[in-house]
């Protein structure tokens, strides 16, 4: 009769290699968690930049589905309204075309741009002449004794040439003896008319302000008068030629 020592002694000599056998398999399992994170966090940055195009991509896509989904009758719709829309636009437009017509001048007119201190004359969409030129300073005199103010801007808005002068003489003003500091002489004294101060021709547009020449041509393009326009002398004699009584000015 055989005893059982043998066979139990052999079954305890194969217990190491089944226990490196589990461990192995442990450690792979490890090995290929630790892989799996990292690959995650490798695709971290690609997620990070691309993610936000393949959302958009996929928004995209949805709007076109949409779009694609809508129907022929409502697009007809649509496309009637954008139609009659377009047609009244149009009409308008004509509309306002014409009004803007009928307000442009039918001859030659001047614009002052007294922020530039610059001149167009136009007729029509045509640039007949254009300049530089002289406006007013804007400075305020008080007289105490007359108690009163004058200040000396170039008045804004839509003129017309009242009247026109050649080799004009200068009624000087209260203004001009009082900024002198000189006595105020009476309505008509010969001291109150100058000549040579205006050019040869002036262009009156009312309250006493005209454009004119000026024999100091430095300040052109200054905003240095008393409220008349200075212009140089061949483009006051280009302006003069043109513009008859009711010619429309425009400063602005």
């Amino acid at each position: 009769m055989s005893t059982p020592f043998p066979r139990v002694f052999s079954s305890y000599r194969r217990l190491p290699s089944l226990v490196g056998v589990r461990q192995l398999r442990e450690l792979g399992r490890i090995i290929s968690r630790v892989c799996l994170i990292l690959c995650v966090l490798a695709l971290l940055p690609v997620l990070y930049y691309f993610l936000p195009a393949v959302s958009m991509g996929w928004a995209r896509a949805q709007e076109e589905w949409r779009l694609s989904r809508m129907e022929p009758v409502q697009l007809e719709k649509d496309a009637k309204l954008l139609q009659a829309e377009i047609v009244r636009l149009k009409k308008e437009t004509a509309k306002l075309q014409k009004a803007m017509a009928k307000r442009l001048p039918r001859g030659p007119y001047i614009a002052i741009d007294t922020h530039t201190n610059t001149f167009l004359m136009r007729e029509g969409d045509q640039v007949l002449r254009e300049g530089i030129c002289a406006t007013g300073s804007g400075k305020r005199l008080t007289w105490v004794e007359g108690n009163r103010i004058w200040v000396f801007n170039t008045p804004k808005g839509k003129h017309k040439v009242r009247a026109r002068q050649e080799g004009p003489v200068w009624k000087k003003p209260d203004w001009a003896f009082v900024e002198e500091g000189e006595r105020i002489p009476g309505p008509n004294a010969p001291e109150r008319f100058e000549e040579g101060v205006m050019g040869e021709y002036a262009l009156d547009f009312g309250r006493g302000y005209k454009i004119h020449g000026t024999p100091y041509k430095r300040t052109l393009g200054m905003y240095v008068s008393h409220g008349c326009v200075r212009l140089d002398d061949e483009d006051l004699e280009f302006v003069y030629n043109r513009s008859p009584i009711g010619t429309e000015i425009y400063i602005f």
